[in-house]
Order: C-alpha cells, then sequence, then structure tokens
C-alpha cells in the first residue's frame, strides 16, 4: 500500500516533536533514534527512512518551522499591505515564537553551533533555501512596487538576511530579558537601520566606490603584473638563445 505524501508529512512532524522532546528531557548525546522512535510510535526502519542521523534530525526540524512560519504569513489576510520592513520584522517574530515552546531544544543547538564542534554551521546554511526564497519574493515586491529603489548586488541581500537572522537567534538564546523585551528592540533597531539604508542610495554609493577603486588600483595591479610577466618571458628567452647559441 502506497503511502500519501500528506501521510508521509504528518509522520515527519510527529518523529520531530518526538525527538524534541526527547532532547529537551535527556539531552542531545544521550537521546537515541530508537528511543525516539519508539515515543514517536513508529518503527525502527522507518524512523532511519526519515532520518539518518540525528544531525538530520535538527536540521530537518529548522526546515519545517520555516514552513509553518510561511504557512502563517499566508494565513495573514493583510500581509500584502505590510511594509518590507513590516513583513521581514513580522517573518522573524513568527518563527521565534514557534522556537518559544521548544526553546530548551534551540538553546542546545545553538551551543552545539557556536560553542562546540558537535554541529557545522556550513549545514545549518543548508536549511534555508525557503526562508532564503521568501525574502527573495519580498524584495522583489518591493522594487516593483517602487517601495524601494534596486539595490546593487540584490541578488546576495537574501543570503545577507539569513546571516542576519542567525544573529537574532543567537542573541534570543542568550536575552534572559522579561518577554526577551531586549530581542524585541534588537529586531527593531537593526530592521529600522536596514530600512533606511535600503531607502537610500548608500549601497550604490558604496557600489560605485568599490567599482572605483577595483577600476583604478586593482586593474593597474593587474596591468603591472602583466607587464611583468611579458618582460621575465622575453628575458627567459633570450637566456635561452644564448644557451642554445
Amino acid at each position: 500500500m502506497k503511502i500519501s505524501q500528506s501521510a508521509k508529512e504528518k509522520t515527519k512532524v510527529k518523529i520531530l516533536q518526538s525527538a524534541v522532546d526527547l532532547i529537551i528531557e535527556k539531552g542531545f548525546e544521550n537521546a537515541s533514534l530508537r528511543e525516539m522512535a519508539k515515543n514517536a510510535g513508529v518503527s525502527n526502519p522507518t524512523i532511519y527512512n526519515y532520518f539518518p542521523s540525528k544531525e538530520k534530525l535538527l536540521y530537518a526540524y529548522i526546515e519545517q518551522k520555516h514552513k509553518e512560519a510561511i504557512v502563517i504569513l499566508q494565513e495573514i489576510e493583510s500581509f500584502h499591505t505590510y511594509s518590507l520592513r513590516e513583513q521581514l520584522q513580522t517573518l522573524i517574530e513568527t518563527e521565534l515564537e514557534l522556537y518559544l515552546e521548544d526553546r530548551e531544544f534551540i538553546v542546545q543547538i545553538a551551543d552545539m553551533v557556536f560553542h562546540s564542534s558537535g554541529l557545522k554551521i556550513g549545514k545549518l546554511y543548508e536549511t534555508n533555501a525557503l526562508f532564503i526564497e521568501t525574502i527573495e519574493e519580498m524584495l522583489n515586491i518591493a522594487i516593483e512596487a517602487e517601495e524601494i529603489p534596486q539595490p546593487p548586488f540584490q541578488e546576495h541581500l537574501p543570503k545577507l538576511f539569513w546571516d542576519y537572522f542567525v544573529l537574532v537567534v543567537a542573541y534570543w538564546v542568550k536575552d534572559d530579558s522579561e518577554m526577551f523585551e531586549n530581542t524585541t528592540q534588537f529586531i527593531d533597531h537593526s530592521l529600522g537601520l536596514a530600512e533606511v539604508v535600503l531607502h537610500s542610495d548608500l549601497l550604490s554609493k558604496a557600489s560605485d566606490l568599490g567599482m572605483f577603486f577595483f577600476k583604478t588600483h586593482m586593474l593597474s595591479s593587474l596591468q603591472n603584473f602583466a607587464t611583468k610577466k611579458e618582460t621575465f618571458s622575453k628575458i627567459k628567452r633570450k637566456l635561452g638563445e644564448v644557451l642554445d647559441g
């Protein structure tokens, strides 16, 4: 009997939540995939089909939260009327709210990524495809609506925003202020700065400055190198002629 994609997704979510609960209770190192399978009510082969390792499970959890956050945003009827800053802030705050019920688990992941060799941060970046696609769409809509001018290096901005989001999460797991007020202010102030930069021509001027230095210094250095290389080749060729003679 063929299992539907919907049924597979439900099983995956069930396993993830079981794993999160067990890791919160016992710690990442002490929680085994077999115990996770038992808690989720699935067989050992089943959990290995979904998650070959505990590390894969952690990355899948992050991807799952991206999916859930996007669904929540899509259910906000007036979301399309939000400014770019409001959309970005809503996305971040939605993800943090989803993390909140599993905060002890997120703290463990953050500690493994930033303070130990348990997880590689490069692997964490492999979970960000949906997140980046969402940011790309928000930016494109804002540009088309002429809310912001088209920035230079536009294709790199979604990835930079992912870096920013990782920084926000790292700040949030260390935040012990009431109702995470410090994190809220950090997001508000930093996005305010980003908004000012995107609405100004600062990025364009920085790009122009970079191109100026490249053209006037880097290219001339390359030309000098090429000239020296050509001169060296001539000397080598003359030396060869003398030796052959």
